[in-house]
Parts: structure tokens; C-alpha cells; sequence
């Protein structure tokens, strides 16, 4: 089981530095990698939640750079907000800089009033397809070839994308969601799937949706939610996505940006030993 931290880039106030503090702490104590969120201009539906995000790239870019080991990744980028092509472009730069440690976490978004903001409404009916497309459009570019592309949304007749990612065509793509779209993309087109929200007792099924939609293909499949309270409660909760069948738990380690470093030392010290002695 694969711990990995939520960062709160998405609390009001947060700043850069202590975003870098609690990725340089999760990579001394172990954790297996770092995630942001993304949100752009959100409307009147998450004006609440979401007031204040670090743009999560430029926070990652920032971040290879202060880390050596851990895995990079967003939970999730919502890519028909963005142009994908420079996505791309940004995906590779970033795995450049961390040494081949970066995951592109996508999801197909849930807010219409910010594609709206953005200026993305036409792109809101299709955005599931258009997701679709552009994981076949990165792979594509990854891998050095000039050409040509063809789809419905995307497409060029010869063009030259360097550098390439260490990680080349195979770096992996994180699909985030609980829809059955989402699901099913994950096992088709994905590498890695994250739930959202949900806990053990329906993380199982959506699991299993995933594995019988793969074809075979290896991909793995994780929770992000947040892990609260005293030792016990925390391992207890861990192991029911375990027994649930999850293989990775993304999570926040508390309300508050100052909370996650004692809570993550806590883990490391109590939880985590109890966890690699099963």
C-alpha cells in the first residue's frame, strides 16, 4: 500500500513555501508522492472551496526542484479547460526537471459555470471525448513522432515535440473520478485510477469496474480522501481501503496547512511501522 500526500494548495492563504515544506517532509518520512488540485477561475457553485489554488504545474516545477525522490503528480488536472498541447509540453518540461518522477493526473471536470469562466463552454459537452482524445494525442507526442496526428478535436500534419519526457510515451496518466466514464477511461487509457470522496464500502465495486473494463492491461487503483484521528483510527481506515482493494491512498493530513507536517510526522512514527509489518 502506497501512502501518498494531498497537498492543500487549494486552502485559502496557503503560500509556496509551505507547500515546498510538507513535500520536503513527506519525501524525508517516506511518503510515496505529493498531489495538488487544480481550478482555474471557479464560479458561484465552488466559490466557497476554491477561492485561492496554486496553479498546480508551476507549483510541481517549483517542487522538482526541491525534492530528489518523490513522486510529483496532480490530482487532477481538468484538461478541457486547457489547451492540450501545451499540457503536453508542460508534462514533459516537468519530468524533465524531476528526473522522470512526474504522473499526469486528469479528470474531465464537474464544473460547467468555470469552463464557462474560462471561456471553455463549447468544450463542455464534449469535454469526456475530448479527454479521450488528448491522452491519445500525449502518448503520441511523447514518443518523438512527427506526425501526423488526426482526430475530431486535435490534429497537425508534421511537427517536432522535444525535449521528450524521461519517461517518454510510458509516462504514466492518472485518471481521477467515480463516473462510469471516468471508470472506463481509467482502465482503458489510464495507468493509475483515483476515487474521489468515497469511502472503503464503495471504493470496492468501483475497483472491480475498473479491473474488469482493463482488458488484462495493469493498472493501478487508489483512493484520495483524508486521514484524520488518533493511530488507530488512521490504520483502521487504511486497511479497509487495503481490504477494499485499493492500492495507493492519496490523502490530506489535516484542515489546515500547518496541521499536515505533525500529522504526517505522527503517521511515520506510529502508523506507518504497523503498516510494513503485515
Amino acid at each position: 500500500m502506497e501512502i501518498h500526500v494531498a497537498l492543500p494548495n487549494g486552502h485559502q492563504g496557503v503560500t509556496v513555501e509551505q507547500l515546498a515544506e510538507i513535500a520536503q517532509a513527506a519525501e524525508e518520512l517516506g511518503f510515496s508522492g505529493v498531489w495538488p488540485l487544480d481550478h482555474l477561475l471557479v464560479g458561484p457553485d465552488l466559490k466557497d472551496r476554491y477561492p485561492w489554488v496554486i496553479e498546480p504545474l508551476t507549483l510541481l516545477a517549483y517542487l522538482a526542484a526541491r525534492t530528489r525522490r518523490i513522486r510529483l503528480g496532480t490530482s487532477v488536472i481538468v484538461l478541457g479547460m486547457r489547451n492540450p498541447f501545451v499540457v503536453a509540453k508542460q508534462a514533459a518540461t516537468i519530468d524533465l526537471l524531476s528526473g522522470g518522477r512526474f504522473t499526469l493526473g486528469l479528470g474531465a471536470g464537474y464544473s460547467e459555470p468555470e469552463f464557462r469562466n474560462v471561456g471553455a463552454a463549447g468544450a463542455w459537452s464534449t469535454r469526456g471525448k475530448r479527454l479521450d482524445e488528448a491522452i491519445e494525442l500525449f502518448r503520441h507526442l511523447w514518443s518523438g513522432a512527427p506526425g501526423p496526428f488526426q482526430g475530431s478535436f486535435f490534429a497537425y500534419e508534421e511537427g517536432w515535440f522535444g525535449p521528450l519526457p524521461p519517461q517518454g510515451a510510458e509516462l504514466p496518466i492518472m485518471i481521477g473520478g467515480n463516473s462510469d466514464a471516468a471508470l472506463s477511461r481509467a482502465a482503458k487509457l489510464g495507468d493509475v485510477w483515483q476515487s474521489t470522496g468515497t469511502p472503503p464500502e464503495r471504493f470496492s465495486p468501483l475497483a472491480e469496474r475498473v479491473r474488469s473494463l482493463s482488458g488484462g492491461r495493469r493498472v493501478q487503483v487508489g483512493a484520495r480522501t483524508t486521514l484524520e484521528g488518533d493511530p488507530k483510527t488512521v490504520l483502521d481506515r487504511i486497511r479497509e481501503y487495503e481490504s477494499a482493494g485499493a492500492e495507493h491512498v492519496c490523502a490530506y493530513f489535516g484542515k489546515r496547512p500547518q496541521d499536515f507536517i505533525p500529522a504526517m510526522q505522527a503517521f511515520a512514527r506510529e502508523v506507518a511501522p504497523a503498516l510494513a509489518s503485515r
